[in-house]
């Protein structure tokens, strides 16, 4: 078990800590109330959550049998053709928009946020693309899975995604055939989602491994996972030291067991949850712990919620926020509903992270990756835009199409904007979660005084603005 923290040094900066890593953020409000909670209740709180399905319906997407019938709609030339698969293209490139912005505004109004944060996580280690899968039904299908089964055990769901219809598009799983076993998904399965480069697996695992996801089909009809038993290969196999004549769940299962496999799957928790250089000590305790309570992934995150570690300073706001991440925290904290659909398109594209649609098998590279000069003047105009609606020159941003209306009255008060001081270490902590300290605060605090003594509602959103085109707004 990892050194917990001592309740006594629960405090609302840490509350905000969880919040944050185990979430998109919250309100002041919300951070207190969590902090109210101690340490042990708070950490439970962001574990446990109701099912919400109703509350956030999917979009209307194509199922497979739909586009059977477009696919066999009668085109004599080539040209009939080539503009039904141009209609087939535009239909599920709508769809997969729809499904993204879909899915971020669960992320954004979500009551239990660990499991959306969760189901991001999985989605950018188990990556998937629509680019290859072209198929948006299988997309949302692969992403109720990872929500279903984000806090639930590892080993089911990997062997839930090696049946995943979207995953067995993308490594080519269904393409398999008994003579001519295809090795994409018995390669990434050992190299980047279980046991990591080279950890203890050979070429020859991997050849046999592949053997093993021989018979795995999809049906053209409906889309759904289908085991053929005359595609798959009876014979025996030899694999990490043991023979058999394995199946796809058996390679998991005795995959799951090599203690690489466990330090492997919480040194990527641990990064994406907390920082990127864990003690020893640490990950070779969590290790020990997910392993022994076979692979169960709340239990897990329960121990890094809990450690002292995960709270200690070089933890703290040292994380810098991926491109979801800004987008969704950003309105949370601001109390304000997401940019509009075609806006939320063009800002993830342009600072590198578009869900549903990772750059490779290996997904997304996390934390300073992120930033660079061209993705941080982005991130500062388009705080810009949230805060004031003014619109970049650039396409998806036009004039008009901005829903965003930021409750200034809620944020700063009248009574609050009459003393500068206290304005500018209130919006600091919504922001930052810490107040300006030395030279940084005294140039805010020059700001307004400057606007005073009534700070006007455009005075305001230029001052927010300003907070959030800083170093500090970038980090969580």
């Amino acid at each position: 078990m990892l050194k917990r923290l001592p309740s006594s040094q629960w405090s609302t900066a840490q509350a905000a800590h969880l919040l944050n890593r185990a979430g998109f953020g919250g309100t002041p409000v919300e951070i207190a109330a969590l902090q109210a909670l101690g340490l042990e209740k708070a950490v439970d709180r962001m574990l446990q959550g109701e099912e919400e399905d109703d509350l956030f319906p999917p979009p209307a997407l194509s199922q497979p049998t739909e586009l059977l019938e477009m696919r066999a709609m009668k085109a004599d030339t080539e040209e009939k053709k080539r503009e039904v698969q141009k209609m087939r293209r535009r239909e599920q490139g709508d769809q997969i928009r729809q499904l993204r912005a879909w899915w971020l505004n669960r992320m954004r109004y979500t009551s239990y946020p660990l499991r959306e944060k969760m189901a991001l996580f999985w989605h950018g280690h188990f990556a998937t693309s629509f680019e290859k899968v072209n198929i948006a039904y299988m997309m949302w299908q692969q992403n109720e899975t990872l929500r279903a089964n984000a806090l639930g055990n590892f080993r089911e769901l990997t062997t839930q995604v090696s049946k995943d219809p979207a995953m067995m598009r993308y490594l080519d799983t269904a393409q398999s055939k008994r003579d001519k076993p295809n090795e994409n998904f018995a390669r990434e399965l050992m190299e980047l989602f279980t046991l990591g480069e080279g950890m203890r697996y050979t070429e020859r695992d991997i050849q046999e491994s592949a053997r093993a996801f021989t018979g795995y089909r999809l049906d053209p009809r409906t889309g759904a996972f289908f085991f053929a038993r005359r595609q798959f290969d009876e014979t025996e196999k030899k694999f990490m030291g043991r023979k058999g004549s394995f199946d796809g769940d058996a390679i998991i299962d005795i995959i799951t067991a090599q203690p690489e496999c466990a330090a492997f799957i919480t040194r990527k928790l641990w990064t994406f949850l907390a920082s990127d250089n864990p003690s020893p000590a640490t990950l070779q305790q969590l290790a020990i712990h997910f392993r022994d309570s076979g692979y169960k992934i709340r239990s897990t995150l329960r121990e890094i919620f809990l450690s002292e570690e995960f709270y200690a300073p070089k933890t703290l706001r040292a994380q810098v926020k991926s491109p979801v991440q800004w987008i969704v925290q950003t309105a949370r904290v601001l109390e304000v509903p997401l940019p509009a659909p075609a806006a939320l398109e063009v800002s993830l594209a342009q600072m590198g992270q578009i869900p549903f649609a990772p750059p490779n098998v290996k997904g997304w590279d996390n934390g300073r990756a992120w930033i660079s000069s061209s993705t941080l003047l982005f991130r500062y105009n388009l705080a810009g835009y949230v805060v004031s609606g003014r619109y970049p020159a650039l396409d998806g941003f036009r004039k008009g199409s901005n829903s965003v209306n930021v409750p200034l009255e809620k944020l700063a008060p009248a009574a609050l904007r009459a003393d500068p001081a206290k304005l500018c270490d209130t919006l600091a902590f919504r922001l930052l979660n810490t107040p300006f300290t030395g030279s940084g605060r005294e140039k805010f605090l020059a700001y307004l005084q400057s606007h005073g003594p009534e700070i006007s509602d455009s005075a305001l959103r230029d001052f927010l603005h300003l907070m959030m085109s800083t170093p500090d707004y970038q980090l969580t």
